[in-house]
């Protein structure tokens, strides 16, 4: 049994730990920032500190409340001072050197009971932990959310060698923090990564010929009630992040992700064929419907890989998408509307795309239905 996390260490001063580390002061728990390059470190500090004497400018707490807050954080470029920590994050980019680097070093300062999160969306658990000396300790973490508004769960994956005390200390610590905890098994990118590379797959397949479709997507969107949308994500993230994580799922999954021939792809092997097929430009409203479809088809795969049950599926890509409250996730739409219809849908999806959209769980599950009648729409898959 690991005792409960007191006080946090994260690692990488940058835009994607800074919601994390406001989350966590928020709610009273002291946080250690390292980061190796000091200007990083005191622009984020910074960048901490405005925003807490915006809110108090605004009334949202008062100046007593902000200095309570900022004397529970300190930053540090040295990694001894991490030693305190009994939990540690790191949410720097995928460089594998760099990882085992990290994790080096912490092995040379934090307690063998320290747990240490990573955040990994091209690499796994299991490929950082092979001869790493603590390896029961490693885990995969990435927020869960809408920043910089809000958090609202924590993914939390285990390698071959995580120690189970390990995902419970994580999960405790999520529930602590007021987050959800999603617990994960290790698969190919998780259940959020997955399901955000669907969907730029996908944005990026039908807009192909005609950039402006892909704004007009969003909209549409936005309008049906998705507060994240495919084309301003991407923007956000970046285009060589974005090939990055769609390279990444085409070594695991072939052509069923799409990644447009593009000079910048070095390195990454090429997966699309010269015959590519590039569905037809269709109205917002149908390439919105489509776009959907693939999502929800996608949501099914993960449920029958036993990456993640059905339950948790839906409640992340309602989390991820920030959907209408009231309406579920993915797949309780999708059981709403009819597994029949959705089927129809999909079947169209896949002539469109050649076939690399195919609905092979959806056609499970729509036996599964066939064989229990009286059970209605929302049948779980075996």
């Amino acid at each position: 049994m690991r005792a409960p996390v007191q006080k946090l260490g994260i690692i990488g001063a940058n835009r994607y730990s800074a919601p994390l580390v406001h989350w966590v002061l928020a709610r009273g728990y002291p946080v250690v920032w390292f980061e190796k390059e000091f200007t990083s470190l005191e622009d984020q500090l910074d960048n901490v500190r405005n925003e807490l004497s915006r809110e108090v400018h605004a009334g949202q707490i008062t100046a007593l409340a902000r200095d309570s807050i900022l004397s529970l954080l300190s930053g540090t470029t040295q990694y001894t001072d991490l030693s305190g920590c009994n939990m540690i994050v790191e949410m720097n980019p995928d460089d594998p050197e760099e990882k085992r680097e990290v994790i080096s070093r912490l092995e040379e300062v934090v307690s063998p009971e320290a747990a240490v999160g990573i955040s990994l969306d091209t690499l796994t658990v299991t490929q950082l932990a092979s001869g790493v000396l603590y390896s029961s300790r490693l885990f995969r973490l990435r927020p869960i959310g809408l920043p910089p508004r809000t958090l609202l769960g924590l993914e939390i994956v285990a390698g071959r060698k995580t120690d189970p005390a390990t995902i419970q200390m994580a999960s405790d610590f999520s529930r602590m923090l007021e987050l959800y905890p999603v617990i994960a098994r290790e698969g190919p990118g998780g259940v959020v990564n997955r399901l955000l590379a669907r969907g730029f797959s996908e944005a990026r397949a039908f807009t192909f010929a005609d950039k402006n479709r892909l704004a007009e997507l969003d909209d549409e969107l936005r309008r049906r009630g998705w507060e994240t949308v495919p084309g301003e994500t991407m923007e956000k993230i970046g285009s060589p992040a974005v090939r990055l994580l769609l390279s990444f799922f085409q070594r695991f999954f072939g052509n069923t992700f799409f990644v447009e021939e593009d000079e910048e792809i070095r390195g990454a092997p090429s997966r699309i064929s010269s015959g590519k097929v590039i569905p037809e430009i269709r109205s917002a409203s149908e390439i919105a419907d489509l776009w959907i479809l693939s999502l929800q088809n996608e949501a099914i795969q993960i449920v029958c890989e036993n990456v993640a049950d059905w339950e948790t599926v839906d409640r992340v890509s309602e989390m991820v998408f920030g959907l209408l409250p009231g309406k579920g996730g993915l797949l309780e739409r999708g059981a709403s509307r009819g597994w029949s219809v959705i089927l129809s849908g999909v079947w169209t999806l896949s002539n469109l795309t050649g076939g690399r959209v195919w609905p092979s769980p959806l056609l499970h599950l729509i036996g599964i239905e066939s064989r229990r009648s009286g059970e209605g729409n929302a049948v779980r898959p075996d």
